[in-house]
């Protein structure tokens, strides 16, 4: 596992602030970090209680959907589960004009995202405890059960973004280099689509 990522601070065009890495330093750090989640799946599957372990098939077959359609839903939280594995940090930056000291403005891109992701995990904590309520309603429903474990996975998911908040705004030993500028980094494919999106 790889102990260094390397992020972007890039400016929008709305002015603001988003964090970016490449998708293949992120894809090895998933893995560790999914290799926790799956392990999890795996020991509900293994259980002796047969509700446990069908339980823990659904979930398996819900998660595997979900990585899939992960990085649709919010680019930045890739970035920070990745944030949350990594043992090590350089902040590639371009600097904007009228813009703060770049240590400040990755901590305050840091700061709202915990604020997301901590309003997110109390939504899906709730909806996750009324479905649970509800389960054994919706148990008997022929196929995934969309309206459990969706919000669960997000649940764990905005855990693990708010996970790499913590490491990012507690890290002392940033690495800070400057970029020339957009044109720097606009021939990554993968950096256009991400903009893009965040735009």
């Amino acid at each position: 596992m790889p102990s260094h990522l390397d992020l972007y601070l890039i400016p929008t065009r709305k002015g603001r602030y988003v964090l970016y890495s490449r998708p293949d330093a992120m894809e090895v750090l998933e893995a560790e970090s999914g290799h926790r989640i799956r392990q999890l799946i795996a020991w509900f599957m293994r259980h002796r209680y047969r509700i446990v372990a069908w339980i823990g098939r659904a979930l398996n077959s819900a998660y595997n959907y979900y990585v899939k359609l992960e990085d649709r839903i919010d680019p930045q939280e890739r970035v920070l589960k990745a944030m949350g594995v990594a043992e090590r940090f350089t902040i590639h930056f371009i600097r904007k004009e009228n813009g703060g000291s770049i240590g400040s403005e990755f901590h305050a891109v840091l700061r709202r995202q915990r604020r997301k992701h901590i309003f997110w995990f109390v939504i899906d904590l709730f909806v996750s405890c009324i479905v649970l309520v509800f389960t054994p309603v919706l148990a008997p429903i022929p196929g995934p059960n969309v309206f459990f474990y969706y919000p669960f996975l997000r649940l764990l998911s905005h855990y693990q973004a708010l996970r790499g908040t913590r490491v990012g705004l507690g890290y002392q030993d940033l690495e800070f280099k400057s970029l020339p500028g957009v044109s720097s980094v606009t021939d990554n494919p993968g950096l256009t689509r991400f903009l893009e999106r965040m735009d």
